[in-house]
């Protein structure tokens, strides 16, 4: 019923009325219908009378059907958020009595036997009051009973509590007598099916466990082809269930065992499945309710978004698998057309609810959220000196452009990020994502709502799976989520099915961890052979580059000797070359000290000059005559 319009609803013991929660605007109202058409007036219309909460932020947290000894007329227990329970009474329209808890906590539970009813809230507190005169009796608490969300009523010194687990509580000693074992989720359905045996159902669970009181054992597990949304019993001969998927299935006979196994617990199937459906577009028609007696199953249904349609049959008659075929109301049904103000004749078209189309609106579920951090947000933003001078003439411009600029409040983003996880926008959520500044994602994170935050993780794992370069920023949400929340996702029970695309995108990127570490090494070492190698090279051609400049000054030397044939002829090429090497080293020394002067140059030009008169005038150095040569040839 999660996507249902109705709220809350509850069959009465007999089957005969139905009372259901709706939500009319931003007010929930309180409704019973008879389940035939003789309960109601004569034409055939349902009981138009509803009973609006009057204050917009009063919920509706439990309902029950209440019977009193000093009357005969039946009455509706409606517990509160505000930790009040009102008795209804719907032949008179009108709150009969409240029961007053003394707290604000919501009430969880409300069960009555006689002249004495119990409730629990959401602090743990059990609570007893006497029918009577609707006064307080006694409230406690029962040390290692918490997160408390149904009891059932025993005897008068015994009571059952359940959160996960059951805890059979001794009212006198305010002690536990015996656990059960329970369910993984939260229990939604607990009643006695005899003095002996219990029955319970919990929230996402296909699966009804009976229990008895005096062993404390399973006696029987009825598992049903989807999860239990109602659950109803006719002692402990039949038990009727609705489901998920809009379906009916009934168990007879629930601990009746028939198997020959000796096994401690027997798990059974149904014996009968009805579904309904249309019978021109078999489209399904999902069950909001159902109630079961003897041989009468009665079920209900929704028309036109809101309103109750009931039917019944005998189900001992009816195959293992039986479907129903229920055509939408015609427009001129008398059934289709009740409202709180009636129809519209004069309109030529017949309006009906279920079938219109909103092609534009907003989700103002958090508005009041969002105008009350507005105003608490709005005392630091108050106009200072500075703002009214801008605001002036006198300011002028100058004064506009230093104005600063007003930052989004962590409270304001997380209302903007609650209505975008809620609505699905994904435009919305992407500008909260954009968001760089920690201490505003952490802020943001802190004020969301722990079923949001799931959600959340789940939107940020799509996006981090897409776009691989967004890791970076996300991670910080996805962090901060899981600091912060981590609570609340450790006590989830089926965590890995909920998160399964976050923990199937950190697995991957972890994976990929190790060989990108292979890869740095791998890279570090061919950057640092490179760097040797280059460092090697420039060694290497400074001195290819030093080696280079010695020889070319050597082969200008060797360029500088000239060849004299005389003297090789003569055989003194050694002295000669000895000779014209001194006079080099002579040249190069007066070359490097050619800034002695004049003086110096002149003497050395002169002893040049005498040892070439020597070696003229010297006669032994002369060539000999050789035959074929002249005088004049050979001076």
């Amino acid at each position: 019923m999660a996507s249902s319009p109705v709220v809350l609803s509850r069959y009465d013991s007999s089957g005969q009325f139905l009372a259901y929660i709706t939500v009319a605007l931003d007010k929930q109202r309180v409704s019973v219908e008879p389940t035939n058409a003789s309960k109601a007036n004569g034409n055939g219309l349902a009981n138009e009378n509803f009973l609006y909460l009057e204050d917009a932020n009063l919920r509706v947290t439990c309902l029950e059907w209440v019977s009193l000894s000093a009357s005969d007329s039946r009455m509706v227990a409606i517990g509160l958020n505000s930790g009040e329970v009102w008795l209804y009474a719907p032949a008179a329209n009108q709150i009969v009595s409240k029961l007053s808890t003394g707290s604000v906590h919501a009430i969880r539970d409300f069960k009555s036997q006689g002249d004495v009813a119990w409730c629990c809230d959401r602090d743990d507190t059990v609570y007893r009051f006497r029918m009577t005169d609707f006064a307080l009796e006694q409230k406690f608490k029962v040390e290692g009973c918490e997160n408390l969300q149904k009891l059932c009523v025993v005897d008068a010194d015994h009571i059952l509590l359940a959160s996960h687990s059951v805890a059979l509580v001794q009212v006198s000693t305010q002690k536990v007598v015996r656990s059960f074992p329970g369910h993984i989720t939260s229990v939604t359905d607990m009643a006695m099916v005899n003095a002996n045996t219990f029955l319970t159902s919990a929230t996402n669970d296909r699966f009804l466990n009976l229990y008895d009181l005096s062993t404390g054992g399973t006696s029987a597990v009825l598992v049903s082809q989807a999860d239990v949304t109602q659950v109803s019993h006719f002692k402990d001969l039949v038990v009727a269930v609705a489901l998920e998927d809009g379906t009916v299935e009934i168990f007879p006979d629930p601990l009746v065992t028939t198997s020959n196994k000796r096994r401690r617990v027997v798990s059974k199937q149904s014996t009968h499945r009805v579904k309904m459906q249309r019978p021109e577009s078999q489209e399904a028609v999902p069950v909001v309710n159902v109630s079961i007696n003897a041989d009468i199953v009665k079920f209900a249904w929704l028309e036109n978004a809101t309103i109750p349609y009931f039917d019944q049959m005998q189900w001992g008659q009816l195959p293992p698998s039986h479907i129903i075929s229920k055509s939408r109301p015609a427009a001129g049904s008398k059934h289709a057309h009740r409202s709180l103000h009636g129809e519209d004749v004069v309109a030529p078209k017949s309006y009906v609810e279920g079938n219109a189309t909103v092609t534009s609106g907003d989700n103002f579920k958090h508005v009041k959220e969002a105008i009350l951090e507005l105003e608490r947000s709005g005392a630091d933003l108050e106009e200072s000196l500075a703002d009214k001078i801008a605001q002036s003439t006198m300011g002028g411009e100058r004064a506009e452009s230093k104005k600063p600029k007003k930052r989004a409040t962590t409270g304001t983003l997380t209302v903007v990020l609650s209505q975008a996880l809620q609505s699905h926008d994904h435009s919305l959520l992407e500008t909260v994502l954009n968001n760089r500044d920690e201490k505003v994602i952490k802020g943001t994170i802190g004020r969301l709502q722990p079923p949001l935050a799931v959600l959340l993780l789940e939107r940020l794992a799509e996006r981090i799976a897409r776009q691989s370069n967004r890791q970076g920023p996300l991670n910080v949400w996805v962090k901060w989520c899981l600091i912060i929340h981590g609570g609340y996702l450790a006590r989830m029970p089926n965590l890995t099915a909920s998160l399964a695309s976050l923990h199937s995108t950190l697995r991957k990127r972890a994976e990929l961890l190790p060989r990108l570490q292979a890869l740095e090494t791998r890279l570090e070492f061919s950057l640092n052979r490179l760097d040797a190698h280059r460092a090697r090279n420039a060694i290497s051609s400074e001195e290819t580059y030093v080696n280079g400049g010695e020889n070319s000054q050597l082969d200008d030397e060797e360029e500088e000797v000239e060849y004299n044939e005389e003297l090789d002829d003569a055989g003194l090429i050694e002295d000669g070359e000895m000779d014209y090497g001194s006079d080099i080293e002579n040249d190069s020394e007066s070359e490097l000290h050619s800034e002695d002067g004049e003086s110096g140059q002149n003497g050395q030009t002169s002893k040049f000059a005498s040892e070439e008169q020597d070696f003229l005038d010297d006669t032994a150095l002369k060539p000999d005559v050789e035959d074929g040569y002249s005088d004049i040839e050979v001076e």
